[in-house]
């Protein structure tokens, strides 16, 4: 279970989840209205994000930050960032005053798009091989399992965990790469420290995150 995670598989996981960020951005970056079958929805609504990036390749090289603007217009509006956050706090959440869950719900948005954009700045082509439509029988959440291709390296297995809403849209809300949770990875990591500095300690940490590889990106 969560308990678990040994820390030093950490660097393995990290890398996996990075990798699996950028098939997320080829996965949930288009615009337009997206599919109701949710396997479509994560194997067709990517091409409008790597069709901005080709189309602004000059303006990215020269403008860094251009890139987490596309990220924040392509990428973002279909990724459920309230609904990772409470998983990632599970039951702590309960005991989080509102006001400061609205700020971790936001700053938690904000650390999710600095991610995104620096794993997608190291994109190099990978392909990805998606699992074929499958009934759903009206469930509100489903898996999605895809491989992660590269020539020359093993093929990465991963699995997008995708819901519906309650405006009956798919949102992304975790990834799973090679049996590692992004959700219950950041859960481990954030859990001790609401535990013993509380949650202003992890919104100030992302915060910082944050704001430290925009500068780094500039």
């Amino acid at each position: 279970m969560l308990g678990n995670v040994n820390t030093r598989e950490y660097p393995l996981m990290l890398k996996s989840i990075k990798l699996t960020i950028l098939v997320l951005t080829i996965s949930f970056g288009a615009s337009g209205m997206p599919s109701d079958d949710p396997y479509i929805f994560v194997k067709d609504v990517g091409t409008a994000t790597f069709a901005k990036m080709k189309q602004e390749q000059t303006l990215i090289k020269n403008d860094p930050e251009a890139l987490r603007k596309i990220v924040e217009l392509q990428l973002m509006p279909h990724v459920d960032h309230v609904y990772a956050a409470l998983s990632v706090l599970s039951t702590q959440a309960k005991d989080i005053p509102r006001e400061k869950l609205d700020l971790f719900f936001e700053q938690f948005r904000l650390y999710l798009l600095t991610t995104y954009s620096t794993a997608l700045s190291s994109y190099s082509n990978q392909t990805v091989e998606f699992e074929p439509s499958r009934p759903i029988d009206n469930k509100k959440t489903v898996s999605v399992r895809a491989l992660i291709k590269e020539s020359g390296k093993p093929d990465i297995s991963i699995t997008f965990q995708v819901r519906r809403n309650k405006e009956n849209q798919w949102k992304a809300f975790d990834l799973v790469a090679e049996g590692i949770s992004m959700v219950q990875s950041k859960r481990v990591e954030f859990a001790p420290m609401i535990r013993q500095k509380g949650i202003d300690s992890v919104i100030d940490f992302m915060r910082e995150k944050s704001t430290k590889q925009s500068k780094t990106a500039k």
